[in-house]
């Protein structure tokens, strides 16, 4: 029920975090699709569906803290974002995904130094009650890639699963996220602007952690569970598709095929 409640809540603060940073339209469209996002069989069974819902709720405090603004938000967003990273080493990815938002918000007309500040101190409370009670991050860092490659992750062939978790990634997130991202690419690389640009910018972030996290071969299998906390960030490219309907019924197809036919063993 934890896994589930919580793990559920992750779609609503990335719909959050789009209504503050791109506004009302772009956060609709893309509602359908982070909700019936294939990856929600996952989403509910697993510690990861949590991790995902803290690393997005940290994200989104930080967006609504530097567009309204809000001291309470940004020390909120921080003390998640310290959370963050001692639920799982991989998830300090998530500041790529933090430093998007300071990059969206930079031109916001009030001042973000009482924000920010609020959010670094909240960021430190975590880090700090682990260190005095004796845990060593840096080190417990070290000891988990030592045993990562002395187990199974030193057997499986890392030229095969770099590859393989961007399959697992693609079905995971569905191919209306696939064909999102492709506009999402094309309106970076034309430089546009307006709630498209920004949102496009927000999804490139959360892609980039996920290939970061692919090519560091510390993600070997299993991933459509690990990587919940970059899928989705992923699904809002859907909200660029010109014809979302079709797109959404493909989206559903798949996470029905997925429960009904795949066992996941979870």
């Amino acid at each position: 029920m934890w896994c589930v409640v919580v793990g559920a809540s992750g779609c609503a603060a990335v719909l959050v975090a789009l209504r503050a940073l791109t506004g009302e339209a772009p956060a609709r469209r893309a509602a359908p699709f982070v909700v019936a996002a294939p990856a929600a069989v996952w989403q509910g069974v697993s510690a990861d569906g949590y991790f995902a819902a803290v690393a997005a709720w940290s994200v989104a405090l930080l967006a609504v803290a530097l567009t309204r603004p809000s001291p309470r938000a940004a020390a909120a967003s921080g003390l998640l974002s310290g959370l963050t990273c001692y639920l799982s080493y991989g998830l300090v990815l998530f500041a790529l995904l933090g430093a998007a938002v300071l990059v969206l918000t930079r031109h916001e007309p009030h001042d973000r130094r009482l924000p920010l500040l609020a959010f670094l101190a909240g960021l430190a409370v975590v880090p700090a009650a682990f260190t005095l009670a004796g845990f060593d991050w840096w080190e417990g860092y070290r000891l988990l890639t030592v045993r990562y490659h002395q187990g199974v992750g030193g057997v499986r062939p890392y030229g095969y699963w770099v590859w393989a978790d961007l399959a697992c990634a693609v079905f995971i997130t569905g191919p209306a996220t696939a064909a999102g991202l492709c506009r999402a690419g094309a309106l970076l690389l034309r430089r546009r602007t307006g709630p498209g640009a920004r949102l496009a910018v927000l999804v490139a972030a959360a892609l980039l952690a996920l290939l970061m996290a692919d090519l560091s071969g510390l993600s070997k299998a299993e991933t459509e569970r690990i990587w919940l906390p970059f899928a989705l960030w992923l699904l809002p490219a859907c909200a660029l598709l010109p014809r979302p309907r079709p797109w959404l019924a493909a989206q559903v197809l798949l996470a029905l095929l997925l429960n009904h036919l795949l066992l996941t063993g979870w």
